[in-house]
């Protein structure tokens, strides 16, 4: 069965160099990436993307774009991980992010994005005439960094924060923002109050101190976001991060599922 490959491609400034490097790679589906909010240089992105569009339209590719919330810290890893379990939900097994024509900081969050979910990230490495993209050499493999997994008791923590679903596939419905399992969100104000839905949750009683070796594990790899308030009192709620990692979990138990 042949491979159907999927290139999600952030937008910048210049639509020439970004045709330069999207067609040195075989793909079956684009998907262009654009903020959703009005920042600096959006107008300019905006008309890269409907140049891409117009491009790629005529020549009957399969090709749609997405907007990510590069304005909010963290949350476009969370949107991209999103977007890229999705794709593969739809049977495109190999994507590739392609953010040849990025601003900085949204490469930052796709690369850590390509991290968690394995995937090939790719940047052009471009030939130049007076500091103007002429060609292409071709695109370059970023090398990722590595993340282990959510362990099954972490996992089994992290559920905490959602609402009670049936299916692992529920988080994968509509759009990231659309999605009323990840909207909604739980946040707890005090340990004695995860430490009372844990329990719950398990049929067991854990100690205070074990509750906080979960926060502890998970705070020091940034899937939870707490704040002190005082010694008793805490405000804990789940990260983009963490959103991530559990949407990495959610995506394995559909392929145990499915293959």
């Amino acid at each position: 069965m042949k491979k159907k490959i999927c290139q999600i491609v952030l937008v910048g400034h210049t639509w020439q160099k970004l045709i330069y490097s999207i067609d040195k790679e075989i793909f079956d589906k684009l998907i262009f990436i654009i903020e959703k909010e009005n920042l600096l240089g959006t107008q300019e992105a905006k008309e890269t993307l409907e140049m891409l569009m117009e491009e790629y339209k005529n020549r009957k590719i399969d090709v749609e774009y997405k907007k990510l919330s590069f304005h909010i810290p963290n949350k476009p890893i969370a949107e991209m991980t999103y977007l890229i379990y999705q794709q593969k939900i739809l049977g495109f097994s190999d994507i590739i992010l392609n953010i040849s024509g990025g601003l900085r900081y949204m490469n930052i969050w796709i690369y850590i994005a390509a991290s968690i979910t394995k995937s090939r990230i790719i940047h052009g490495n471009f030939i130049y005439s007076e500091n103007i993209e002429v060609g292409i050499h071709k695109n370059d493999d970023l090398d990722t960094l590595y993340f282990s997994s959510l362990t099954s008791k972490q996992l089994e923590f992290i559920h905490l924060f959602f609402s009670p679903f049936k299916d692992s596939l529920d988080f994968f419905r509509h759009d990231f923002d659309k999605n009323s399992l990840l909207k909604q969100r739980k946040i707890f104000n005090s340990i004695e109050a995860i430490k009372h839905s844990l329990n719950k949750q398990r049929g067991e009683k854990l100690t205070r101190g074990a509750i906080n070796g979960y926060i502890m594990k998970l705070n020091r790899n940034s899937a939870l976001v707490v704040t002190p308030k005082d010694q008793n009192r805490k405000s804990i709620a789940i990260s983009f991060i963490g959103i991530a990692f559990f949407l990495e979990a959610m995506f394995k138990l559909i392929k145990v599922k499915n293959y």
